[in-house]
C-alpha cells in the first residue's frame, strides 16, 4: 500500500526541484528502537475499554536529528552490542539478529531504566532492585560507553530473551537525510514492578501515550512526529490488549520512504508500507 506523507521542511537545500537528492548518500548506520507497552485500564471518556499506552518522549529541539519529534526510546547499535558472550534465555537469536537486539535492550535502559533481562528462574528485576547503587552505576556505564550491556548482565546473573523483544518494523531513513539508520522496531511489554521514566537526557515531556490519542494530537498539528513513529502508533491504537501485539505474528520487511510528485504535482514524502522497497524521485 502506497501511502502520501508531507516533505519535511527540513528538505531545503537537500533535494532538488524535482525532489532529488542534492548530495550523495550518507552512510546507513544499524539502529533499534523499542515501543514499551503496557495495557491501559483507564480508557479515555468515549473510548472503547481496553487498549494499550505506549511510552515515549518528546526529543529536544536542538536535537541533530529528529528534532522536537515524538519518538520511542532507542539509538543507534553500537560495537559493544555484538560483543561475544552476551547472555540469553534458550533460544539464541540468530548471531546476525542479536546486535540489535541488545541495542534495543541498552537503550531502554539507558533511557528509561526499564531493564528487559531476566533471570535464571525467569523473572525481571523490579523498580527497587534497578535503583540499587550498583545497577544505577551499571546504567550509568553504559551509558557513557565505559561498559557493554553483557558485562552487566553477566555480573549480576541475568539474561537477554530475545522473545521479550517483537520485531514490528524495519525502517531505512531516506536517501536525501544527511543522517541515515536501518531501524528495528521492537514491541516490548513493561516487566512487571518496573516503571518507565526520562532517563536519557535526550528527550523532554516524557510520558506514557495512548496511540490513538497521539495519533489525533498529531493530525491537529499539536504532536510533531516522524512517518515511521506515526504508521506505529496508528497500528498500535487498534491493539486490544499487550498480549495480543505480541502474539501478532511480524516479519519486518525494510521500508523506505522517497521523494516523488503526487497527483497534483506536489512533492510528497511516499511510502510503501507493503516494504516492496522506495525509489528516487519520479519527475
Amino acid at each position: 500500500m502506497l501511502r502520501d506523507f508531507p516533505l519535511p521542511g527540513r528538505t531545503a537545500g537537500q533535494v532538488d526541484a524535482d525532489g532529488r537528492p542534492v548530495h550523495a548518500a550518507a552512510p546507513v548506520r544499524d539502529a533499534a528502537t523499542v515501543m514499551l507497552v503496557r495495557d491501559r485500564h483507564d480508557a479515555p471518556l468515549g473510548s472503547e475499554p481496553g487498549g494499550v499506552e505506549v511510552f515515549a518522549f518528546r526529543r529536544v529541539a536542538g536535537m541533530a536529528f529528529a528534532a522536537g519529534m515524538l519518538v520511542f526510546p532507542g539509538g543507534s547499535v553500537d560495537p559493544g552490542d555484538a560483543e561475544p558472550g552476551t547472555p540469553w534465555v534458550p533460544p539464541p537469536p540468530p548471531p546476525q539478529d542479536a546486535p540489535p537486539l541488545v541495542a534495543a535492550a541498552r537503550e531502554t535502559f539507558e533511557e528509561c531504566g526499564v531493564l528487559l533481562a531476566r533471570s535464571a528462574v525467569g523473572r525481571a528485576p523490579d523498580a527497587d532492585e534497578l535503583a540499587a547503587p550498583g545497577w544505577e552505576e551499571r546504567r550509568l556505564a553504559l551509558a557513557s560507553g565505559a561498559t557493554t550491556l553483557a558485562r552487566a548482565l553477566l555480573a549480576t546473573g541475568l539474561s537477554l530473551s530475545a522473545a521479550d523483544l517483537h520485531p514490528w518494523a524495519r525502517w531505512v531513513t531516506p536517501t536525501f537525510e544527511r543522517r541515515r539508520f536501518d531501524t528495528r522496531f521492537y514491541v516490548a511489554a513493561l516487566p512487571a514492578g518496573q516503571e518507565a521514566r526520562d532517563l536519557g537526557g535526550e528527550g523532554e515531556q516524557a510520558t506514557w501515550l495512548d496511540p490513538g490519542a497521539a495519533v489525533a494530537a498529531h493530525a491537529a498539528g499539536r504532536l510533531p512526529m516522524l512517518p515511521p513513529t506515526l504508521v506505529c502508533l496508528e497500528e498500535l491504537a487498534a491493539a486490544r490488549d499487550v498480549a495480543g501485539l505480541l502474539a501478532t505474528f511480524r516479519l519486518p520487511a525494510p521500508i523506505s520512504p522517497w521523494v516523488t510528485r503526487d497527483g497534483s504535482g506536489r512533492l510528497v514524502l511516499r511510502i510503501d508500507l507493503d516494504g516492496r522497497g522506495g525509489g528516487e524521485a519520479a519527475p
